[in-house]
């Protein structure tokens, strides 16, 4: 007995699904990128070659005849061309207009191909004067002697601005048709001289011969009517007409004098202003001055020694005390001085007068000085009640008293 077979399997939509729904195998792929590489490498070379054929390799040249030299300069290195060889040839065209153009106008030159021109003009041409013409009116003059101008310059000038104050080469120089010269035009700015150390009217001077104004300011110096200072600085670029200020030395003032103080009258010390004086201090009741014994001024201070008495058995010896005031002696203290020893046996009383001068001082106000121009070396000073007499050494010019209590009497 035959079996039968099972029929054979069909593909299901589900494994038709997937075969459909699966990515792209790698060769693909590959094949895919090279074809693009090669897609994007022809386009390059295809824009590349075209642009190569469009870059210009030659250029038409414009026609210059007509134009200065320095126009014709312009038009053909705007193309790329430059100007080669100038000749000047006479010609009643005006001087300095291109008469020809070699090679001629609608030429194919390479760029950077020179030009020649023939201008109308003296073949050997000389340079003009054109310094204090403008820039303009200089370049002009140039050119229409078919001359180029040069590098142009600024620098500082008295000039006005835009004025040429230089040029190279100099003026009445032969040079070659289409030569450059340089110009030097002022910038209106000038420059400040150094005027430190000169005088007052020097610098002045100085200053206005370059175009400046002055400004003076003063100070105390010793340097006197001598600049000391200026301000801009001696260099400093400033306009015309500009102010310079100057610092100009002048004496110091004399020191005020102090004032003579009034010199105020000294106090007389003489035997007629003491008698006076005594006179008149006493009571009129009181027994009259017979004659002073003796005085003595030290230091605005005086001991007075007055004689008084009705008669001459009588007379004893006042002392009186004063302190100068000015020209007045005003009495300090009045007592009696020798307890009535009489006049003729009181031979130490010069020297007694000074020792009571120096205790009234003392006492009186506490000074205590040296004692001067002694007219002893000692004196003996009359004891109170009949007692022996002390005895005081005194030292000439440099001796000092103690204080008063120790004062012998």
């Amino acid at each position: 007995m035959t079996t039968p077979q099972p029929p054979a399997s069909q593909p299901t939509d589900d494994a038709d699904s997937a075969a459909a729904g699966s990515p792209l195998s790698t060769p693909i792929w590959i094949v895919i990128v090279v074809v693009v590489g090669l897609v994007a490498a022809g386009l390059t070379w295809l824009v590349t070659s075209r642009t190569g054929e469009e870059a210009p390799t030659s250029v038409v040249s414009t026609s210059v005849v007509g134009f200065t030299v320095q126009e014709a300069t312009v038009a053909l290195e705007g193309q790329g061309l430059q100007i080669g060889e100038i000749t000047l040839e006479p010609s009643d065209v005006e001087t300095g207009l291109v008469l020809s153009q070699n090679p001629p106008a609608g030429s194919q030159l390479a760029p950077g191909s020179p030009v020649n021109l023939v201008v109308a003009g003296d073949a050997n041409p000389v340079v003009p004067d054109v310094l204090t013409l403008s820039e303009t009116e200089a370049v002009n003059s140039l050119i229409a002697l078919g001359l180029r101008p040069g590098e142009v310059t600024q620098s500082a000038s008295s000039k006005p601005v835009g004025e040429v104050i230089g040029q190279t080469p100099s003026a009445g120089e032969q040079v070659a048709p289409g030569s450059l010269v340089d110009l030097v035009v002022s910038n209106g700015q000038l420059g400040v001289p150094d005027v430190v150390g000169l005088t007052t009217a020097e610098a002045r001077a100085t200053l206005r011969n370059e175009g400046f104004r002055v400004q003076e300011q003063e100070e105390e110096s010793d340097r006197v009517g001598v600049v000391l200072r200026q301000d801009p600085p001696a260099g400093t670029e400033l306009a015309l007409d500009s102010i310079v200020v100057i610092t100009v030395g002048i004496a110091r003032p004399e020191p005020t004098p102090s004032p003579t103080p009034t010199p105020t009258p000294d106090a007389i010390c003489g035997s007629a202003q003491f008698t006076q004086i005594i006179t008149g201090l006493r009571d009129p009741a009181d027994p009259p001055v017979q004659f002073l014994q003796d005085y003595t001024c030290v230091g605005g201070w005086a001991v007075v020694l007055a004689a008084v008495g009705e008669q001459p058995d009588q007379i004893v010896l006042d002392r009186y005390i004063f302190q100068a005031q000015g020209e007045d002696w005003n009495r300090v203290s009045q007592n009696r001085a020798c307890g009535g020893r009489p006049p003729d046996q009181s031979a130490g009383f010069s020297v007694l007068n000074l020792f009571d001068l120096i205790k009234a001082i003392g006492c009186v106000t506490g000074f205590g000085g040296d004692i001067h121009h002694l007219p002893t070396n000692h004196a003996t000073v009359p004891g109170r009640n009949g007692k022996a007499a002390d005895q005081f050494n005194l030292y000439r010019g440099t001796g000092t008293l103690g204080p008063c209590q120790k004062l012998k009497r």
